[in-house]
């Protein structure tokens, strides 16, 4: 799995560093991305709801969001 910590990055450099990894990776792997933007979550979010290229899951934590 892969993780991606951009807390403290406003979008939408967590959004375009997600897509560039996600267009990386091969069926059935994982990346975790840590952000403190909740305006880029809702971006991700969207973006890979409507290209389809994968699962997502928002959790809320402490200070920040791990999708």
């Amino acid at each position: 799995m892969r993780t991606l910590d951009l807390r403290g990055e406003d979008c939408p450099g967590p959004l375009v560093k997600t897509i560039r990894e996600l267009a990386k990776m091969r069926k059935g792997e994982k990346v975790v991305v840590l952000t403190t933007s909740k305006l880029c979550v809702e971006l991700i979010k969207q973006t890979v709801e409507l290209l389809e290229i994968a699962k997502i899951e928002v959790h809320n934590r402490e200070n920040f969001y791990e999708v």
